[in-house]
């Protein structure tokens, strides 16, 4: 029933032609949103997370269900106990996306251009249903302007453009629950609802909102929208209270503490101690709420502005995003408040369909030129500025990551940088045990093990017996021109260097080819003479 529920109101879009500027502005978004993450993938720009989930996804195509070595990297026993990777770690303890991992046949056909496939289209897919909601209740043109808004929104490219993630389906599964709400069709709103919780365990914080909007707003669609709330809070409890630690305690050992640990101070445990904190400690609450200042109003007015400020003036957009965007403004970390992270796809349901309701209650204001310029103005220096901050360094073939220093890798030095990526990739079997620096993981996710150089080289196997990988990959060459501009790159060819030189010292493993800056070792084997004087000279490289 749900997912025919689902599929019958994504069906009912069709029975009306889009108009030529809307597909064209859908399928603009689609080609490019797909060329620019073909290019990531090609350039070596994608990164740790676009790896991850390759692996899990491809590990659940196997029968291995959210199995991912390098997702046990990043779990609490690794990260701050110092305990080794497990070949047969479940993801799920850190995220229950259920709903991501069931796209997992798309990997086993496509491999890893499946990931582009499924992030771009359904973000572009979400766009086409708020046209058709927009349409219903608005003017042609505005309804057109609303869409445009959209997709040229940084709160939607910047999660175009970055590596893969979970929270892609939020905003179509959003504007669907909204719309089922607005019609008050219970079927449409539980199927979409579930499967928005299936989403990740932190999407039932989006739902919530909506639910507390249509119980608050929509009186016809009150129970629904107390049925809504009470389905999310259930679920988020049981599954971050319950189920997830039955896998790993990484969400409250490791993730809550990094974004809560300035209101928990010292304390552990899961949501629950979280929440009692926030509401013992309202002064400790508040300060966070406003911290830091600048970066606090940037948060705010960003999502707005593409909008043309219209959330600060719609009471429907502060219910809707009200509790995502009081755990964003809450969190610590760097992710917390920036605008392009996929983060801030939660806001993006609320920020569009009450957007939508404002202008439907005063239709009246679009006759203003005046204010039709200003949106439009609007619109442009939103895109301008999200493309002038180059997210996720998805731009840098374009756009200098610095001009003073003047720091800048060609588009022809960044594909000569991948082919030689690509010649070592190929040396290394299809089913090998591998360590590798983190732009080449996405290259060689698809195997059992894969782990991040030079972070480990050792692992657990399905025995619980220790192994070493067969094979290491190294990439010193890549940090080079960046290094004059950042610190991290500059701390990764150290650490990198570091280790390779460890290695050699302890002769477990030897040079099978060394090239351009990218080293390729082997466990058990001898040294090629050329690779380790070339591997020789690249360790006795100073920093530039």
């Amino acid at each position: 029933m749900r997912m025919s529920s689902l599929v019958s109101g994504l069906m009912s879009y069709r029975r009306d032609n889009f108009p030529w500027v809307v597909l064209g502005m859908a399928g603009g978004f689609w080609l490019v949103g797909l060329l620019i993450q073909f290019w990531r993938l090609e350039s070596l720009t994608a990164t740790y997370d676009q790896a991850l989930f390759l692996q899990e996804l491809w590990s659940t195509a196997r029968g291995h269900f959210f199995e991912s070595s390098l997702s046990s990297e990043l779990s609490a026993a690794v990260a701050n106990q110092d305990a080794l990777p497990s070949i047969d770690y479940l993801h799920l303890g850190q995220h229950a996306n259920v709903l991501t991992v069931l796209a997992a046949p798309l990997v086993a056909l496509f491999g890893r251009w499946a990931l582009p496939l499924i992030q771009v289209g359904l973000l572009a897919l979400a766009g086409l249903v708020l046209w058709r909601m927009a349409s219903a209740r608005l003017s042609r043109p505005l309804a057109i302007r609303l869409t445009a808004s959209y997709y040229l929104s940084g709160t939607v490219i910047g999660p175009l453009v970055e590596n893969f993630h979970d929270l892609c389906w939020l905003p179509l599964l959003g504007f669907l629950v909204v719309d089922g709400l607005l019609k008050q069709g219970w079927r449409q709103v539980m199927a979409c609802s579930f499967l928005m919780l299936l989403v990740r365990e932190d999407a039932g914080l989006t739902l919530f909102s909506l639910g507390l909007w249509a119980s608050l707003r929509r009186p016809g669609a009150r129970a629904i929208g107390l049925m809504v709330m009470a389905m999310s809070l259930v679920y988020v409890a049981v599954m971050t209270g319950w189920i997830q630690p039955q896998f790993d305690s990484s969400l409250s050992d490791r993730f809550l503490q990094e974004k809560f640990g300035h209101l928990l101070q010292g304390r552990t445990g899961g949501t629950f101690t979280v929440l009692w904190t926030m509401v013992t400690h309202p002064l400790r609450l508040l300060a966070a709420l406003v911290s830091p200042p600048g970066t606090t109003l940037a948060f705010l007015l960003a999502p707005a502005l593409p909008l043309a400020f219209i959330p600060f003036v719609s009471l429907d957009v502060a219910l809707m995003v009200a509790v995502p965007l009081f755990i964003a403004l809450v969190s610590q970390g760097m992710s917390a408040l920036s605008v392009t992270l996929r983060y801030v796809l939660a806001l993006v349901p609320g920020l569009f369909m009450g957007a939508m309701l404002w202008w439907q209650a005063h239709s009246g204001f679009w006759s203003h030129l005046w204010f039709r310029r200003f949106w439009t103005g609007c619109l442009a220096l939103g895109l301008v500025l999200t493309l002038a901050s180059n997210p996720h360094r998805t731009f840098s073939a374009l756009v200098p990551d610095s001009f003073s220093p003047l720091v800048h890798v060609s588009p022809g030095a960044m594909l000569q940088r991948a082919a030689t990526a690509r010649h070592a990739v190929g040396l290394v079997p299809d089913n090998a045990s591998v360590a590798a620096d983190t732009p080449l993981l996405p290259l060689l996710a698809e195997r059992e093990v894969a782990l991040r150089f030079p972070k480990h080289i050792e692992y657990y196997n399905r025995q619980d017996q220790i192994e070493s990988v067969q094979w290491v990959l190294a990439f010193p060459g890549y940090y080079r021109s960046l290094m004059p501009l950042f610190r991290q790159e500059t701390s990764r060819w150290r650490s990198i260097n570091k280790a390779l030189q460890e290695l050699m010292e302890e002769g477990r493993y030897g040079v099978v080819s060394c090239a351009d800056g990218l080293v390729v070792l082997r466990n058990s084997v001898d040294s090629s003479p050329d690779a380790r004087r070339c591997l020789d000279a690249l360790l006795a490289l100073e920093p530039g």
